[in-house]
């Protein structure tokens, strides 16, 4: 999160940064981007960068958590909608979703952010694993907020011993939407437009297999290990 220097700032100076921010992280991923290109589009010195954030890496995930839309109550709507069913509502949320991050406004930061994506910056951006997006201060009542999330999940559906289940078959779905983004945007390689339906049922596919299994049976040696 940005230090307290910044939210002092005159709204047209923040907006002024914060559109520099958009312009550089729009043109290159994050270990590729310049801070000397932000301080320049904005318009301040280097030395006043550093009075506002406490690095790169600060800025762009700020500027991630102000453009985007609230995932965690996309989430929580999604269950809601799906009656606690915890994979048609991931259905229902990537079908919200995928159409803004791949066509929206802000489409050339999420191309760079979701081809360029390593462990730490998934656990920076992914509901409801982005710890690193809110200041120590505030992250109880997030986490308080995910639980609410998990508590609209209907358990009884699903084979799992625990909420620690719950929570891993999550992240495991959430790593399944992002890299279903990406392989959306490695389209645009080798075809000129994007074919949303199509992105659409790959990911219900895979969610299918996840649901449902990809085996047609069990093969003998997992039986016996089963009995």
């Amino acid at each position: 999160m940005p230090k307290e220097t910044f939210f002092h700032l005159p709204l047209e100076k923040q907006q002024r940064i914060m559109r520099a921010a958009k312009k550089e992280f729009s043109r290159a991923p994050l270990g590729e981007a310049s801070i000397a290109q932000i301080i320049k589009d904005a318009e301040i010195p280097r030395g006043s960068f550093y009075q506002y954030f406490e690095d790169k890496d600060d800025l762009y995930f700020y500027y991630f958590k102000s453009s985007h839309r609230n995932a965690q109550e996309e989430l929580k709507k999604a269950m809601k909608k799906a009656d606690g069913r915890l994979f048609d509502g991931f259905e229902l949320y990537f079908a919200k979703m995928v159409e803004e991050v791949l066509q929206g406004p802000n489409a050339a930061f999420y191309r760079n952010l979701f081809m360029n994506m390593d462990y730490r910056s998934f656990h920076k951006v992914a509901p409801p694993f982005n710890r690193g997006i809110h200041p120590p201060l505030h992250q109880h009542q997030s986490d308080e907020q995910w639980q609410e999330f998990y508590d609209t999940i209907d358990l009884s559906l699903l084979q799992l011993e625990s909420q620690e289940d719950l929570k891993i078959l999550v992240k495991l779905l959430m790593h399944v939407v992002f890299s279903t983004v990406a392989d959306g945007y490695r389209q645009l390689l080798d075809q000129p437009e994007l074919d949303i339906d199509k992105i659409q049922a790959e990911f219900n596919l895979k969610i299918s297999w996840l649901k449902y299994g990809a085996a047609k049976e069990i093969p003998k040696n997992e039986q016996r290990k089963e009995g």
